[in-house]
């Protein structure tokens, strides 16, 4: 099983079009990007996980598309959705096969400290998509997946929050 987790607050607080709408309904912002992440759950059979901190006092799951391999997961209160990542990494027992959205460079270095790959939102250079979409078979083709499919939604980086 291949799997992608997004640190979604992050990758939310980096892209202009989604820190746009996170001003006005975070939740709003959580699911355009979730939208953009279930593209490639639905063409790859990814496992798909949005990392997201929260109050809360114990780890959350939700499942927003009432699919098991697609996830909200919430960070308890003590720990950052960085720290999830994190052990989740250490947990999956392939890491190879895993690739974490962040651009938080310290996640990015964390990611492939445990073998994953780590990877940015990419900004989109011309807006146009791909013309043939790439597979998620290997960790390397799995990085320009994600890169492309975040242009394809038109996410565009920028300044944090």
């Amino acid at each position: 099983m291949h799997y992608l987790l997004i640190d979604a607050y992050n990758v939310i607080c980096a892209t202009d079009s989604l820190r746009e709408v996170m001003q006005g309904n975070l939740d709003a912002a959580r699911d355009q990007l979730a939208e953009a992440a279930r593209s490639i759950h639905d063409a790859e059979g990814v496992h798909v996980a949005l990392v997201l901190d929260s109050r809360q006092d114990g780890l959350q799951v939700e499942h927003p598309y009432k699919v098991k391999t697609f996830e909200y997961v919430y960070a308890p209160a003590d720990v950052s959705a960085d720290g999830v990542i994190e052990r989740m990494l250490a947990r999956i027992p392939n890491p190879g096969d895993t690739s974490v959205v962040s651009n938080d460079r310290m996640v990015r270095e964390s990611a492939r400290a445990n073998g994953a790959i780590g990877s940015a939102p990419k900004n989109s250079s011309n807006g146009r998509v791909p013309a043939k979409p790439v597979s998620f078979k290997t960790p390397a083709v799995a990085t320009k997946r994600i890169a492309g499919i975040f242009e394809m939604a038109s996410i565009w980086i920028s300044r944090p929050c």
